[in-house]
C-alpha cells in the first residue's frame, strides 16, 4: 500500500500570486531567518489530509464531487498581514483572507463533516483562513522585519471569485514542496 501527502485546496489565480510574490520580496529585504513560501505554491487551505492511501483517493473524490457541486461560487478578499501565534514568537507568517459571511465557513464545515468518516478527524482549532507566505525557523523576527509586518499590517490585494476546490498531492522535495491536482470540483451551486 503507497501513501501520498493530501490536502484539499481553492487555488489562487494568478493575480493573487503576483501580489503575494511582490509581499515576500519586499518582505524578504528586511532578513531574517525566515522559510519563505514560493508564491506559485501558495494556496487557501480548506482541509490538511496529511498521509492518505492512495486506493482511498477514488472515495474522497466520489464523496468531494457532489456536495461540492452545490457550493455557490464566492468571492474572496486578500488584506491584512500578520504571523501566528502572533508577532512576538511567530511560526508562521500569512496574509489574511476574507469571504463574503456564510461561504467560507461553512465550506470548511462541509469539508470536516465529510471526511469525518474516512477516518480524517475534524479540525479542533477555530478555521482562520490566511495564506501562509514564510514560515520562522527560529521562533523570533529580527526587529526591521517585525517593524515592516506591523506597517504592512493593513495591506489590501487582489479579490477573487473561488469557484472550485482542490485535491492536492504534496510532494516533499529540497528544493520545496511541489503541489499535484488529483481532483477539481467546480462549485456549480
Amino acid at each position: 500500500m503507497s501513501e501520498v501527502r493530501a490536502f484539499i485546496a481553492i487555488e489562487l489565480p494568478e493575480g493573487v500570486k503576483f501580489f503575494l510574490k511582490e509581499i515576500v520580496a519586499e518582505l524578504k529585504s528586511f532578513g531574517g531567518d525566515v522559510r519563505w513560501t514560493r508564491p506559485e505554491g501558495i494556496h487557501l487551505t480548506l482541509k490538511f489530509l496529511g498521509n492518505v492511501q492512495s486506493e482511498t483517493i477514488p472515495t474522497i473524490r466520489k464523496i468531494l464531487e457532489p456536495e461540492l457541486a452545490l457550493q455557490q461560487p464566492f468571492s474572496v478578499a486578500v488584506r491584512g498581514l500578520g504571523a501566528f501565534p502572533g508577532l512576538n514568537r511567530p511560526r508562521v507568517l500569512w496574509v489574511g483572507v476574507s469571504a463574503a459571511e456564510g461561504t467560507l465557513a461553512p465550506l470548511v464545515a462541509k469539508v470536516e463533516e465529510l471526511m469525518e468518516p474516512l477516518g480524517f478527524p475534524k479540525e479542533t482549532r477555530e478555521f482562520n483562513p490566511h495564506l501562509t507566505i514564510g514560515r520562522v525557523k527560529s521562533g523570533r523576527l529580527n526587529r526591521d522585519l517585525t517593524s515592516a509586518i506591523r506597517q504592512m499590517g493593513f495591506i489590501s490585494g487582489p479579490g477573487f471569485e473561488a469557484t472550485s476546490a482542490v485535491l492536492f498531492q504534496s510532494i516533499l522535495k529540497p528544493s520545496g514542496a511541489e503541489y499535484v491536482p488529483l481532483a477539481h470540483f467546480p462549485f456549480r451551486g
